[in-house]
């Protein structure tokens, strides 16, 4: 059998090679106000939460203030430890 002749081609050029393939890129980000924004939000939730807690605690202060404060009982004995023998 005789073999089969080559087409010729010109001197200096390789055949054409498929491009390899590519990953997906990822999606664009954002100009960054997520995470910034996010912890403005958290920020301004928890001053409301302290402003809210330190009403509450100005109320229970003033209700303790305005209540009288009840007289101790008097100790047996006047206040002296027993002796012991």
């Amino acid at each position: 059998m005789a073999k089969a002749k080559k087409g010729k081609t010109k001197a200096g050029t390789k055949p054409a090679r498929r491009a390899a393939a590519q990953k997906p890129k990822k999606a664009a980000r954002s100009t960054g106000g997520g995470p910034l924004a996010a912890a403005q939000k958290r920020v301004a939730a928890l001053e409301a939460e302290n402003r809210r807690l330190r009403d509450e605690l100005a109320a229970l202060r003033a209700q303790g203030a305005a209540r009288p404060t009840p007289a101790a009982a008097p100790a047996p004995g006047g206040g002296q430890a027993g002796l012991e023998l």
